[in-house]
């Protein structure tokens, strides 16, 4: 071995070592989570049976500060899985997007795929986000259909929580999406301000828009198939979820192509949340003038729960709660971004 004229080594005949190199991935997975442990390890161990070989593709799991054995858990399965794992730590807890965009920004393949730690994909997704993006060198991005694991329990509690699409939707929800890199690249990744009252929401959001207002086409594929785990979320978790509508306020006035697909009205996300404000206008008028509150009937039509859901009456008093918080959420939005929602 010499040096060369540049002052670096090279080889040359006897000198030359063959070098081995692994494959590089086609496609790298992106997870956040934050404690979940065993559904991490189920996510993981359900990767492993993808129908795409193992060396084609890896995966990169953020623990955004987890504080459990959720890193203990990572560094097992690193050693065993078939597939290359690569566990990343955050150093606090900022949210989902700026883990994922610590997670993209570490992945080595030219596109990326993004899911949750409770879900678990079907045996064909990554081949099928795979097919979709290769089809087409304008597409940036690429939804896939997500399913609830018990669609039921969905319709006999409003409670109930699962993300349910089988057709494209405009927040571009980070359960099921595939990225070209450099249209993450491009638009810049997610978003990791849009946080108030210690929640966050529309990161996802942030991201896909950024990537369409940046020339990136979009697309869907029902054959990239996850499904979602239902889970019961107390009326706490409602209320601060409404409360962020705030950051869905903002992704409108920034990105006004998410407001027209997204928004019922241009001042309204939801028919709901108009006819909540015109009903609690015409309450308030009531004690002066007792027909104004004919105002409220929308609003009591389109939010009356289920008569099968359990606990009807209390059920009633916690949606004027959530539905009140969602109204907060909007206005406090409005104010910051200076354009009105309600």
């Amino acid at each position: 071995m010499k040096q060369d004229a540049q002052g670096g080594l090279s080889t040359s005949g006897a000198d030359r070592v063959t070098e081995s190199y692994p494959p590089r991935p086609v496609i790298s997975v992106v997870i956040a989570t934050h404690r979940r442990p065993d559904r991490i390890a189920r996510l993981l161990h359900s990767l492993a049976s993808q129908s795409i070989p193992a060396d084609d593709f890896e995966v990169i799991v953020i623990d955004d500060c987890s504080g459990d054995n959720t890193g203990d858990v990572l560094a097992s399965l690193a050693a065993e899985l078939p597939y290359r794992l690569h566990p990343l730590r955050t150093v606090s807890n900022r949210g989902p997007g700026p883990a994922r965009n610590l997670g993209w920004r570490a992945a080595s393949a030219p596109f990326v795929a993004f899911t949750d730690d409770d879900c678990v994909p079907d045996r064909g997704w990554l081949v099928a986000g795979l097919d979709a993006l290769r089809g087409d060198a304008a597409l940036g991005l690429v939804q896939g259909q997500t399913v609830p694991e018990d669609l039921d329990a969905m319709s006999d509690d409003r409670w109930m929580h699962s993300p349910h699409f089988t057709d494209p939707t405009p927040y571009f929800e980070t359960c099921n999406i595939f990225y070209r890199r450099a249209a993450l690249e491009q638009g810049g990744g997610f978003g990791e301000d849009y946080n108030w009252w210690g929640g966050w929401y529309c990161e996802d959001t942030y991201a896909a828009w950024r990537a369409i207002d940046a020339g990136w086409s979009r697309g869907f594929t029902s054959d990239a198939v996850v499904t979602h785990d239902v889970s019961r979320r107390d009326v706490s978790w409602w209320i601060n979820k409404s409360l962020v509508l705030c950051n869905e306020v903002a992704v409108a006035r920034k990105h006004p192509g998410f407001r027209e697909e997204a928004f019922w009205r241009p001042w309204a996300p939801r028919r709901w949340d108009a006819a909540f404000v015109a009903g609690t206008i015409g309450l308030g008028v009531s004690l002066k003038w007792r027909p104004a509150a004919l105002l409220a009937l929308p609003y009591m039509w389109l939010r009356h729960p289920s008569p099968r859901q359990p606990h009807f009456l209390r059920c009633c008093v916690e949606t004027v709660a959530v539905d009140s918080a969602r109204t907060a959420g909007l206005l406090y939005g409005s104010i910051r971004q200076r354009i009105l929602v309600i």
